[in-house]
């Protein structure tokens, strides 16, 4: 399972390019403060991964 975890943070970390501490620091959060299945971990995780993308987004709009 931890293979598996680590593996799924070195992929999204390359796809939303943020470090895989990062990843696995949202992860243990996540899994800390929700308490639910993994499923509802996962999409939680996509969630804040897009509102991370998109402060991105309107930062580089600003400058």
């Amino acid at each position: 399972m931890i293979t598996g975890q680590l593996e799924r943070a070195f992929q999204l970390a390359e796809k939303h390019k943020l470090d895989v501490s990062t990843i696995l620091e949202l992860n243990k959060i996540i899994m800390k403060e929700v308490n639910s299945s993994p499923k509802t971990e996962e999409k939680i995780l996509q969630q804040i991964l897009q509102i991370l993308e998109n402060n991105k987004q309107i930062l580089r709009e600003a400058t």
